[in-house]
């Protein structure tokens, strides 16, 4: 289970997506202060603009809830590689979604904090926490390539009997 590549991809997919669940994803700045910080179940406001609060991105911690545990699943699954190639995709279908809607949220939250307050300039920063699903992404195609080439392995086998 554990010498297998793809074991410690997905593994790498649970810790990054464990960390990004548990630390702010995004950072919006007026004039070099921190005003606002957006977590994946929050957004937090300060300052001038503490009349602004939202429970609403927590569909984004719901996704990475899911797909930690879909990795865990894809893991303990190393016997059945047709099982475990369909929750590691399913998987990366769910963090190209969280990437989705997680940059809807960094829009919407920029023009609500704009309205809030018309003539400060608003900037957005991503913190290095929030490459975390697109390297989860790229570590699942990784899995998947590990997995199908596997799966192409036994299969050769087979014939071979």
């Amino acid at each position: 289970m554990i010498q297998r590549l793809q074991t410690v991809y997905l593994a790498l997919v649970i810790v990054l997506s464990f960390v990004g669940l548990i630390s702010n994803v995004g950072e919006y700045f007026v004039e070099g202060t921190m005003v606002a910080a957006f977590s994946n179940f929050a957004f937090h406001t300060e300052g001038a603009f503490k009349s602004f609060e939202s429970a609403g991105p927590y569909c984004l911690g719901i996704l990475l809830i899911i797909v930690i545990f879909l990795s865990i699943m894809s893991i303990m699954l190393f016997r059945k590689r047709m099982r475990q190639l369909r929750l590691t995709i399913i998987s990366t279908i769910l963090l190209v979604g969280y990437v989705a809607t997680y940059l809807f949220f960094a829009w919407l939250y920029q023009g609500k904090l704009e309205l809030v307050n018309e003539t400060a300039e608003i900037a957005f920063r991503l913190p290095f926490i929030g490459v975390f699903p697109v390297l989860s992404i790229i570590l699942n195609i990784l899995a998947i390539h590990g997995i199908r080439k596997d799966e192409a392995l036994v299969r050769s086998l087979d014939r071979l009997r």
